[in-house]
């Protein structure tokens, strides 16, 4: 009897956590949002896709969010290591600040493998925080970025580490 109870409640579960996310179907990938979440799909500041995260309060000034930048490689022949250590040398360049958190390479057992770097770096007054992965194809460089005020990232981490894990090629 408890097996099935859990196993019900497990079922429940699933469908509740199915409902409050909606899937976005772009051009060749496809990414889970919150439900809640703002999306834009315009293509403004070279993103292809973001998604904002609710203000906390009236008080809130900064939207955590999640962008994906779809790079063309054009048929040049640029690895992805090649690729965030040039990406890496730009952002030291942009943010004079920068401080790295994390940067290695994943290996994942469903999908493609990526290369994670996490920094911090102020920006427009605001302390950031950001985790971005890079996924290379044949066809494209994917960066996708989770950004947050720093004092907020944990916060936002667990939520925003399952929507870039969505993060599907098709």
């Amino acid at each position: 009897m408890k097996f099935w109870m859990a196993l019900l409640l497990c079922s429940v579960t699933a469908v509740v956590a199915a409902q409050e996310t909606i899937t976005i179907k772009r051009s060749t990938y496809g990414i889970a949002v919150d439900k809640s979440m703002r999306i834009d799909t315009a293509g403004t500041s070279m993103a292809d896709f973001i998604a904002f995260f609710p203000l906390q309060s009236e008080t809130d000034k900064f939207g955590e969010n999640l962008n994906v930048v779809m790079e063309p490689t054009n048929g040049v022949d640029v690895t992805l290591e090649e690729y965030v250590r040039m990406s890496l040398e730009q952002l030291k360049q942009y943010f004079g600040d920068i401080a790295i958190v994390e940067n290695k390479t994943v290996s994942t057992t469903k999908g493609q493998p990526y290369h994670k770097l996490v920094y911090t770096a102020s920006m427009n007054g605001f302390l950031l925080q950001f985790e971005q992965r890079y996924i290379s194809t044949a066809d494209y460089t994917y960066v996708l970025t989770f950004t947050a005020e720093q004092s907020q990232f944990n916060a936002y981490k667990e939520k925003a580490g399952k929507i870039l894990g969505s993060f599907k090629l098709h």
